[in-house]
Order: structure tokens, then sequence, then C-alpha cells
């Protein structure tokens, strides 16, 4: 593994007059970064994502979170896709509004 990044699981708790406010709780994880390939580029714009990153880690790592910060940057998680025969899973992030 090359790196690390943060995995954020958001949380949200009730302030004492009722409004929600979120939160969240990082867990760092190893990971490497991988190439982007065209058909990604052009799958993803189908879909209106800008993909920006594709890193590995171990699949016991994941948890279904949607937010990753990587080199000091927060992404999203738009696709991921568990690595058939191996214990890793590719996580494929876009810059998100508002993270």
């Amino acid at each position: 593994m090359d790196g690390t990044a943060y995995l954020i699981q958001e949380t949200y708790r009730s302030d004492k007059i009722g409004q929600y406010i979120s939160g969240g709780e990082k867990k760092e994880i190893l990971v490497s970064e991988g190439p982007l390939t065209r058909t990604e580029y052009f799958k993803a714009g189908q879909s209106g994502m800008n993909p920006e990153v594709m890193l590995t880690t171990a699949a016991v790592n994941y948890s279904g979170e949607t937010i990753i910060e990587y080199k000091n940057v927060r992404y999203g998680v738009y696709r991921t896709y568990l690595r058939p025969d191996t214990d890793e899973i590719e996580l494929y992030l876009h810059k998100k509004a508002g993270i």
C-alpha cells in the first residue's frame, strides 16, 4: 500500500432545540492509488460524475462510507468494485460539493 486515507462515517446528533448537527468519525486505512481508465471517465460522465481518483484497499476496511479524505482533500465515493479472487476493493472518488 502506498499511503493512507481516512474513511469518514457521517453521524448526526440533535442539539437542545432539536436541530440535527452533522459530524463524522474518521477511520485511517492503508490505500494504493490506481489509474482511471477512459472507460471509467466515459461511464461516470454519463451519470454526471467527474472521476478524480481510484484507490484500492482491503475490503474489510470499507463499510459503505460515502466520504473519504485523501491527501488532505475530501472526496465522495461514487462507485466501488470488489476485485474477484482477492480481498481488495476499489473505491472510485469524485469531488463532491458540500463536503
